[in-house]
């Protein structure tokens, strides 16, 4: 039967006088990760490579240069298994993850290390994630200009921005002027017994919000107001 350990938290008083590490156990949980004991209690479960510089041993005093390091060793940790989690949830940018992490209280110093991280191992990539992004919601009739705005507003730099909405519609062959015109269509439908006037304005502020402007749209809405007024079998 494994041994028991009686956890003790120091007091206030005693957490800062010295401290000392009371046992460095293997993690059964996590491979290649140690629990570290402090003063009694558990301190923390990191990875056994980072630790080593340290050069940790049960019994030993913790001075406050090594207390600190051990300490931010531990909130990288911690940031680390929250960004996991949220990136497990949905896909974000860098801006996001580094803004959600720091909401939640996490030091900067900690969500700078760990936002790093997932950036060299190509969890967080704001080019790939604003293909994607504009890959699923122009298939859901969003123009380039609402995919943009968007993308902006999720913190990706505009270049990448612009760049990865023109690559990904002309990959998927998307015409934005022929998806506005199947919008305005649609939309029409849903205006048949509004007045002339306000059908321009509702239709032309419709296709705005979907993010397609400019005098090829001041056509798209012309054209299907003639269409309107006509009428389908005429």
């Amino acid at each position: 039967m494994a041994r028991r350990r009686r956890r003790i938290r120091p007091s206030r008083e005693e957490s800062d006088g010295p401290r000392h590490v009371t046992d460095i156990i293997r993690d059964p949980r996590v491979p290649d990760y140690l629990v570290i004991e402090v003063d009694g209690a558990r301190f923390a479960s990191l990875p056994e490579e980072a630790l080593g510089a340290l050069g940790l041993e049960a019994g030993q005093r913790l001075d406050e240069a090594r207390h600190r390091e051990l300490s931010h060793l531990a909130d990288i940790e911690a940031v680390q298994h929250v960004a996991m989690r949220l990136l497990t949830a949905r896909p974000r940018t860098v801006a996001e993850m580094r803004r959600t992490l720091r909401m939640r209280g996490h030091g900067p110093p900690a969500v700078d290390v760990v936002v790093e991280r997932l950036e060299e191992r190509g969890l967080l990539n704001d080019a790939e994630f604003a293909r994607h992004f504009a890959s699923v919601r122009s298939g859901k009739g969003h123009g380039p200009g609402r995919l943009i705005t968007d993308l902006l507003a999720k913190g990706v730099e505009k270049r990448v921005a612009e760049q990865a909405v023109r690559e990904t519609l002309e990959a998927e062959g998307v015409d934005p002027l022929v998806q506005a015109r199947l919008l305005a269509e649609r939309r029409m439908l849903q205006l048949a017994h509004v007045p002339a006037d306000a059908q321009r304005r509702r239709l032309t502020a419709y296709l705005g919000r979907r993010g397609y402007r400019g005098y090829e749209v001041n056509e798209i809405v012309n054209q299907a107001l003639r269409e309107a007024a006509v009428g389908p079998d005429e």
